[in-house]
């Protein structure tokens, strides 16, 4: 046996356990993206409800109509 594959073999076991500190590392990550889309999702609310409250002139300078910002306003936040 050469001494590279039984460093390799000390250094890497060669079962792969599922620990704890794996789960925490998952959980953590699925947490950390599910604030990151609520968040994502509060601010598409915002943008919508801002859209809806503005006058015909800051509309034209946008570019957009009336009717084009109600029914941008009117989405849900999930859309």
């Amino acid at each position: 046996m050469s001494t590279l594959s039984s460093v390799r073999g000390i250094a890497r076991p060669a079962t792969s356990s599922f620990t704890l500190g794996r789960a925490t590392s998952l959980l953590a990550g699925v947490v950390v993206v599910g604030i990151e889309k609520l968040m994502t999702r509060a601010e598409l609310a915002r943008s919508r409800r801002q859209l809806g409250q503005l006058d015909e002139r800051l509309l034209r300078d946008i570019g957009i109509d009336r009717a084009t910002a109600r029914n941008e306003a009117g989405k849900g936040y999930w859309l």
